[in-house]
């Protein structure tokens, strides 16, 4: 069986494929064929900021509709979870490069213990949840 040699460059949809592959592996090996909320297709990148009276977490969630949003507290655990609508064109579709991770998504964010969950803002816009976390007051 002859085998083809590869060129820089030629390798990169390779790669592509290979990632994707143990992606879809791992998932159908953790998650079965049917993820739903409590298993996750993917995650969503955060930022957590430190200020004087609060800290700020900042969720990227292009494409996502605020009402697929969902944030929540238990104890110490803020959760962010929702779902992103695939966002390829439906009918005959040749595609060229797939990397928009769509489908249920949660992050779980361990809260420092100096905070006011009960007076927790959230705003989304331009593709970004920002949800901010008073801190209690310094005790003496």
């Amino acid at each position: 069986m002859p085998y083809a040699i590869l060129t820089q460059g030629q390798h990169e949809p390779l790669n592509h494929l290979v990632h994707h592959m143990s992606d879809l592996m791992h998932k159908v090996l953790h998650t079965g064929f049917s993820p739903g909320p409590e298993h996750p297709d993917w995650t969503p990148a955060v930022d957590i900021c430190e200020m004087p009276d609060c800290y700020e977490i900042i969720v990227e969630l292009a494409g996502v509709r605020r009402e697929d949003i969902e944030v929540f507290t238990e104890g110490r655990h803020l959760t962010v979870a929702g779902f992103r609508e695939d966002p390829t064109p439906r009918g005959k579709v040749f595609l060229h490069q797939m990397e928009i991770e769509e489908g249920h998504f949660r992050r779980q964010i361990l809260l420092p213990t100096n905070v006011n969950a009960d007076g927790m803002t959230a705003r989304h816009r331009d593709g970004l949840l920002r949800i901010q976390v008073p801190k209690l007051p310094a005790t003496p």
